[in-house]
């Protein structure tokens, strides 16, 4: 799946205020694997994440919404919270790489089912 996901990704132009879904690309919806190939296919090409959210949708469905300083939205529908699992296991590795405090994000994925981390950016928006 990692060539046609990185196929697909080289040809998106990413621009300020724009949603990135990761099943949009994948195909997929709710798989942390895909959520986690996802990132790490775009991680690169976005700006620096300064807010983190666990949404839910009106079926309850949880998804986890980075917001980027540029305003890009990537919105991973395999990552979750409010226990011990997968979902939330694949939440802390991606909040970690994006730079959040890696004792809060623990605490706040593992306990909370919906929950929002902001934090100060590093360096300036483009």
């Amino acid at each position: 799946m990692t060539m046609k996901l990185s196929t697909k990704l080289n040809k998106t132009t990413i621009k300020p205020g724009m949603y990135l879904r990761d099943k949009e690309f994948t195909g997929l919806t709710g798989v942390t694997r895909y959520s986690l190939e996802f990132w790490n296919e775009i991680k690169g090409r976005i700006n620096e994440v300064v807010k983190a959210e666990i949404l839910l949708d009106k079926r309850q469905n949880p998804r986890l919404q980075l917001t980027t300083l540029d305003d890009v939205k990537v919105v991973l529908y395999g990552c979750n919270a409010g226990y011990g699992g997968e979902g939330p296991r694949g939440t802390v590795q991606i909040l970690k790489e994006a730079g959040f405090n890696p004792d809060r994000v623990e605490e706040v994925v593992f306990h909370q089912e919906t929950f929002t981390l902001r934090r100060k950016a590093k360096v300036e928006a483009a």
